[in-house]
């Protein structure tokens, strides 16, 4: 998944990361280091993600394709540079300034461009404004935010966590073996996610804007408006640059090269985050509207945060009534009713598959039309027989699938 929560968990320091230009993130392990412990697989949301039994009084009809909510709101951050720059309306950065500002907490981790290859992440840990204003908008390629989780534990006081869905599972089965972890953790927002595209993505973008990764001085995903163009600013400081429309970066491009464990995902919508932030894509965009957040409370300290945010006037938000999240997101809800009928072919096929509970995947299968599950069970004998997924994945050694993605845009 590349969360890189493994080579934070590892002990003895025997994983490191690599980004693989046409798969993401990948972990590789040093044989002479490893002890087999396997705190990485225990930790490892890849392998396995289980929601718990709770007794919060959540949203009964969002529980089963939604996880718990116990709210659903709607709005703005209130600072008009964040609601600018922020992907949909900032909620998630305004959120995180408020702990900062407000609530007394360290720093936020989370994922920002390199400013040495801005077409490729690194995690950070902003404890300012200006740096979360600097590092605002979607990242839509490989980030291992998980891999710096020592710098949660080494802060004076509490810290905000920002990731996508399966980075915060990680969080949370790691802070259940960390205890510094978890009590250094003040709050954890995920944002909504459609899967995580390759590197190979946007080189791509950059050679439909005929553009080569060691010219790029700034790359935006979106965010400055709503949803905000794909922007590239070219080196030369003569302000040159090359924009795409948001529906033509993801709906053409990125979207093609998401990677294989995405597609297998439960949970696009962070739901063991505190406090979960997308886009309400319920109604078309006006041209010139400014953008509007997506917010899910989730536990009681998210609600506690919220509303401190809300009376302090970071955010401004109104209460939605609970369908607006499947009216936002029909497309997550739709590959999740196709999950189950994914997994159930792959089983049949001995093609190992992670192992999810509480998801309801069976029940939300059956809402599928009859054509529907036809499909999610024939496409996918259709692919494994096509890509050959019977077959065990191997990732080159050395050399061109591992180099060439870790050196994009060092020139």
């Amino acid at each position: 998944m590349g969360c890189g929560a493994c080579a934070a968990a590892c002990p003895n320091g025997a994983i490191r990361l690599t980004d693989v230009l046409d798969a993401g993130i990948r972990p590789v392990v040093d044989p002479q280091k490893c002890r087999e412990c396997g705190q990485c697989v225990l930790i490892c949301p890849g392998v396995r993600i289980a929601h718990q039994v709770s007794d919060q009084k959540t949203i009964p009809q969002l529980r089963r394709s939604w996880g718990p909510v116990l709210e659903v709101w709607e709005g703005y951050a209130t600072d008009p540079e964040i609601h600018f720059k922020g992907s949909s309306g900032g909620a998630a950065t305004a959120l995180a300034l408020y702990c900062l500002e407000r609530a007394q907490m360290s720093g936020v981790l989370h994922i920002g461009a390199r400013p040495e290859a801005p077409v490729r992440n690194a995690a950070v840990f902003s404890t300012t404004k200006e740096e979360l204003l600097a590092r605002t908008g979607s990242r839509y390629s490989p980030a291992a935010p998980c891999e710096k989780f020592d710098w949660i534990q080494q802060a004076a006081r509490s810290s905000v966590f920002i990731g996508k869905p399966c980075d915060v599972v990680a969080l949370r089965k790691s802070q259940a073996v960390n205890s510094p972890l978890e009590k250094k953790t003040g709050l954890a927002i995920s944002i909504f996610c459609a899967g995580t595209p390759a590197t190979k993505g946007t080189l791509k973008l950059l050679d439909v804007l005929g553009v080569k990764a060691e010219d790029v001085e700034e790359l935006r995903y979106r965010g400055c408006g709503w949803p905000g163009a794909t922007t590239v600013k070219l080196k030369g400081g003569n302000g040159q640059m090359r924009q795409m429309t948001y529906g033509e970066s993801w709906g053409s491009v990125l979207c093609n090269y998401t990677q294989f464990r995405c597609r297998l995902c439960p949970d696009s919508t962070g739901e063991f985050a505190d406090i979960s932030c997308g886009d309400p894509w319920y109604r078309p965009v006006e041209a010139g509207e400014e953008g509007w957040s997506l917010v899910l409370v989730r536990t009681e300290r998210g609600r506690d945060i919220l509303h401190g945010a809300m009376k302090a006037d970071y955010v401004k938000l109104d209460r939605v009534a609970p369908d607006t999240v499947p009216q936002s997101q029909e497309s997550l809800l739709i590959r999740r009713r196709h999950l189950w009928g994914r997994l159930l072919t792959m089983r049949m096929m001995r093609i190992p598959v992670p192992h999810y509970t509480g998801f309801s995947l069976f029940k939300n299968w059956l809402e599928l039309p009859f054509v529907e599950k036809l499909r999610s069970i024939g496409g996918t004998l259709t692919r494994i027989v096509l890509r050959r997924w019977f077959r065990p994945l191997s990732l080159p050694a050395g050399g061109d699938g591992m180099q060439q993605a870790d050196q994009v845009g060092r020139a």
